[in-house]
This record gives structure tokens, C-alpha cells and sequence, in this order.
């Protein structure tokens, strides 16, 4: 295999001499150093070879296979009850250290944040909840007095599955005051409001400790709750949940839902939309490598494309289909907007490893 490396491409990627695999700009992976990465496309071959990798290691990875009549179910059941102690064991093990703060939403999402990230402060904080003092009615935030941010409309935001607040804080460290355009086109001001849901208490209470969450809440910007989306309604959580949202978000959180208990969470999810509003979703891809790596190991699935990791929290590896059923017309009622696979291979320069990795990414609508 022959690698060629431009100063700012990454490209001809080939597997053969008359074969080109990908040919795309490169960009550093933020989170490993070393790593290169591209865009690519399966060839027939590949992705034949992998799905017959991941069919022949269906008999080992199975949960079933590994077990004894019964234990198998039983060990299923046991992390299906349990998954709640299990992610709040993954938060007071991990902290806030885990994952990194997401400051990319504008930038995949610019429809939906492009206005919202507009105002940012020329120092980040500079003009957030912490310049807020109710006691001096002149202070100012933005363009706008304390007294009248009180009584702009809310743009609101909800994350289901926020964790400990990765894309939650850096929402509520912009300025609280977005400018919009009104039905006549006429710019008008909103004040982002921000709702942090998770399925962990200890996550939820490690975002309620955060500062910016702190002063943001004291200003009635910053709201949170414990939510298994797979049994209540949001209403059962806060009454002013219900089609509150101007923009919903999951990220990273559906893949982590039993297969089965998807359809009532896509509903519930679906609740928290005013008509109008949008849900944007980014999750684990099918034939991700993460998900060939646990088809490798015994006893690991628990159902097709559903896994069990080391640490006992689970993951679901969707295809576009998938999101279909379980946002469209016939499952919660949305419109679909877009829905795509992100596929992108990596390129460690130190070790010369490299890794494809799938997500998918998907926006829907609330009909008016």
C-alpha cells in the first residue's frame, strides 16, 4: 500500500497501483496528535470484506454463545436493569475528564447554530452570566439590559443525554443574547436558554457543580434534569418541557438505548420539539471500526448491532434506515431534513496505524 502526503493533503490513498481507495484534504483528528484524517468511500470490496468479517464473528460475540441454557438472557436482563448504576459508576469513575468540550456545533449544524454562535463575546465569558448582578439594573449584557433580557423570547435548547455538560457549557459560555430575523424579516433578539438532560444522576449533579452552569441557571438560562427517555414523557420531568424546543439534540446518546425501548425514546425525544423546531442527532455508524473490534471479542453482542462494552454501558450501531424508522412519518412524525454517514479514516503517523471509523448524522423537523 502507497501513501503520499501533500503539506495539506491527504491523498491518494491507494490500495493497489490502479486502484484509488480515497482522495481527500486531510485535517488533524483534535483529539490524537499524530492522526491524519479523509473522508472515504467503501469500495465493493472492502465493505464485503467487512461484513463477512463481522458475520463470521457473530458465533463468538454473541451472548448467547458464551453462555450457558439461560445465562446468556440472564446477563442481558441484569444490564438492561442496571444500566442506570452503570453510568453513574462510568461518571464517578471518570469525572468531567472523559470527553472534551464541543465547540464544532455551527460549524455541522449551521442551519441550526449558525445564528446562535453569531454573538460570541471577543473573549469567551467575557459577556455571560457572570456580568450579571439583578441588584444594578443597568448592567449590561450584550446590547441589553438585564430588565429586558428578562423579557426577550427564549431561543431554547435541549441536549438529551448531555452528560457533564460538553456541549451544554460551551452553549451557555456564548453571549446569552442571539439576534434572529422575525416573521417580516425584521431583526429581533433572543435569549438562549439552555435544557442538560441525562439517564446519570452523577452526571447531571456534575454539571449542576460547573460555574458557568451555576451563573447561567441564577440568570434563568440554564436548566437540567435526570431522564431515562425510554419510559416519561418530558412532561413527567418539567412541565415546560413539552414542545419547548427551538433545537434538540442527541448526540452520542440513542446508540446507548436498548433496541427495543428506541421507538417510546424517539417519541419522547420528538415531545421535547415545538413545531417547528428541529432534532439534530450524530451517533455510531454500522461497520464503525469500534464495532468490528467488539465483534471480536467473546460474548459481547446482545442482540445484532447491539454491544456491551468493557465498562458495562452499552452501544447500538445504526444505519440511515434505522433513523428512519424511529423519527420519520411512520415512528415519532418528523420530516427528515438530511441524514448521511460521516466516514472517515485515520492515519496515525507514529505507529503507521490506521482506523475507519462511521458515524451517523441525521436532522428532522416538527411539522407546523
Amino acid at each position: 500500500m502507497t501513501e503520499y502526503l501533500a503539506t495539506s493533503y491527504y491523498c491518494l490513498y491507494k490500495t493497489d497501483k490502479n486502484s484509488q481507495e480515497l482522495q481527500h484534504q486531510s485535517k488533524k483528528e483534535p483529539k490524537e496528535k499524530d492522526a491524519l484524517w479523509a473522508e472515504f468511500q467503501w469500495t465493493e470490496d472492502k465493505l464485503n470484506e467487512v461484513k463477512e468479517t463481522l458475520s463470521n464473528n457473530e458465533l463468538q460475540s454473541s451472548i448467547h454463545s458464551n453462555h450457558h441454557s439461560g445465562r446468556g438472557q440472564y446477563m442481558i436482563d441484569k444490564l438492561e436493569k442496571e444500566a442506570h448504576l452503570n453510568w453513574d459508576r462510568f461518571y464517578t469513575s471518570h469525572q468531567t475528564n472523559f470527553f472534551k468540550d464541543r465547540h464544532y456545533l455551527h460549524k455541522t449544524f449551521p442551519d441550526e447554530f449558525g445564528c446562535v454562535y453569531g454573538n460570541v463575546a471577543e473573549e469567551v465569558g467575557s459577556k455571560v452570566d457572570g456580568d450579571i448582578d439583578n441588584t444594578h439594573g443597568g448592567k449590561k449584557i450584550g446590547a441589553v439590559t438585564v430588565e429586558e433580557m428578562n423579557n426577550v423570547e427564549p431561543f431554547t435548547i435541549v441536549e438529551i443525554g448531555c452528560g457533564v455538560g460538553n456541549t451544554v457549557l460551551p452553549l451557555l459560555e456564548l453571549d446569552p443574547i442571539m439576534s434572529v430575523n422575525d416573521k417580516n424579516g425584521e431583526p429581533d433578539k433572543r435569549k438562549i436558554c439552555v435544557w442538560g438532560l441525562d439517564f446519570s444522576k452523577v452526571a447531571v449533579d456534575l454539571l449542576r457543580k460547573d460555574e458557568r452552569y451555576i451563573q447561567a441557571e441564577g440568570s434563568g438560562r440554564a436548566f437540567s434534569g435526570v431522564w431515562d427517555i425510554t419510559k416519561s414523557h418530558p412532561t413527567e420531568i418539567h412541565s415546560s418541557l413539552h414542545k419547548c424546543s427551538n433545537v434538540s439534540l442527541l448526540l452520542f446518546c440513542l446508540s446507548a438505548v436498548s433496541p427495543e425501548k428506541m421507538p417510546n425514546a424517539a417519541k419522547h425525544v420528538a415531545a421535547t420539539i415545538k413545531p417547528g423546531g428541529t432534532l439534530v442527532l450524530r451517533d455510531y455508524g454500522r461497520l464503525d471500526e469500534a464495532q468490528l473490534k467488539l465483534s471480536s471479542s467473546r460474548g459481547k453482542m446482545l442482540s445484532e448491532n447491539f454491544y456491551v462494552k468493557h465498562d458495562s454501558t452499552r452501544v447500538y450501531y445504526f444505519d440511515l434506515n434505522d433513523l428512519e424508522k424511529l423519527f420519520g412519518k411512520e415512528g415519532a412524525g418528523l420530516e427528515c431534513i438530511e441524514k448521511k454517514y460521516i466516514q472517515r479514516v485515520y492515519k496515525n503517523r507514529s505507529d503507521n496505524s490506521e482506523r475507519r471509523r462511521v458515524w451517523v448524522q441525521a436532522r428532522f423537523r416538527k411539522p407546523i
